[in-house]
């Protein structure tokens, strides 16, 4: 909840604040989340840096960076090359993500069993500290290019855009509440539930995951770019959620793997492409306050997602309900858009 604030405060102050001291706060927040995390005695004290609002439970897609990251991406792209310049974005950040899910097998390496305390854990805060103050750098090492000049006046949304990015926002959150019945750690917990052999080996499929989600990237731009950017975020989705459905009806650990996988090399495929159809539908200067808009209706949503999660496993006593849930909610959403905006055509990016 305390992204979501941010990315209020973003959307308000982001470009009067400057867009790279904002990201360069961020970095600063993950270094004190870090830092917190990793002296942490007790839970209160963790909960006191999640609170911070700089920690992803999915690694992706809800930090108060992505809402100055995503004005500054459309804005430096090349004419008719945002969708690819958002794919290259979306690549780049899924390659950590995939590498971070590789790096948190270390402690498990190191002490030859799954840990069942924090004290190995600690290390990896302490360097997600040091990831902050990289990024913090790198923010402020921006040329001056990435900021709207002259922005002294909050930007209001004119009448048009403003009824686009509520109904879009509405339509998002739908889609980041069902994606919070199926967090990664979600996911995780069912493979190990299920099929205990897999625990050496959940870094391993995260990481393989995350690698075939970012390389989807590319793809979804040359099809956003052939078939339009709309038709290509419902018409790579639905199949996605689909194999989500799959995964636990599938009979063995093979079969249901393998949906995931499947899922995972499809399911990003609209994020590039929704990101630049945003993008395109409203002014260049009300980009960072629709991202915020946007970006605060997926926070608060996906956060909604594991207690909803979490009451029906508790309810009906099944762990594959949540696949079945978040699966459907997705589709619907795909419908939904689909109808709400197939005929709302974004400016040339």
């Amino acid at each position: 909840m305390t992204g979501a604030a941010l990315n209020v405060l973003v959307g308000v102050f982001g470009d009067r604040f400057g867009r790279r001291r904002a990201m360069a706060l961020f970095g600063l927040l993950m270094t004190a989340s870090g830092v917190l995390l990793a002296a942490a005695p007790s839970f209160p004290y963790a909960l006191a840096a999640l609170a911070l609002g700089a920690t992803s439970p999915t690694g992706t897609e809800v930090s108060p960076f992505l809402s100055v990251e995503q004005s500054i991406v459309a804005d430096v792209a090349k004419a008719g090359r945002t969708t690819r310049a958002f794919a290259v974005y979306n690549l780049l950040g899924s390659l950590g993500a995939a590498a971070g899910a590789l790096a948190s097998g270390i402690p498990t390496l190191l002490v030859g069993v799954v840990p069942t305390t924090a004290d190995p854990i600690r290390p990896m805060f302490l360097l997600y500290a040091a990831l902050g103050l990289v990024a913090a750098g790198l923010s402020l090492s921006l040329p001056v290019s990435v900021e709207l000049t002259n922005r002294t006046e909050r930007v209001h949304l004119t009448p048009e855009s403003r009824s686009r990015v509520t109904r879009i926002s509405l339509l998002f959150a739908v889609d980041s509440f069902a994606g919070g019945f199926v967090l990664q750690s979600f996911v995780a917990l069912w493979f190990y539930a299920t099929y205990p052999e897999s625990a050496p080996v959940l870094p391993l499929i995260f990481f393989a995951a995350g690698v075939l989600s970012a390389f989807s990237f590319l793809v979804a731009a040359r099809l956003g770019e052939r078939f339009g950017l709309l038709e290509t975020m419902v018409f790579t989705h639905i199949p996605s959620s689909l194999l989500l459905i799959a995964v636990p009806l599938l009979p063995g650990f093979l079969p249901a793997l393998g949906a995931y996988l499947a899922r995972m090399a499809v399911s990003q495929m609209d994020v590039p492409t929704r990101q630049a159809y945003l993008a395109g539908i409203v002014g260049k200067e009300e980009r960072t306050a629709a991202n915020a808009l946007t970006n605060t209706a997926r926070n608060v949503a996906q956060s909604a997602g594991p207690f909803s999660s979490g009451a029906v496993i508790a309810a009906i006593g099944s762990l594959a309900v949540p696949f079945l849930i978040g699966g459907g909610l997705k589709i619907a959403y795909d419908v939904l858009i689909f109808a709400a905006f197939r005929k709302v055509k974004p400016e040339a990016v």
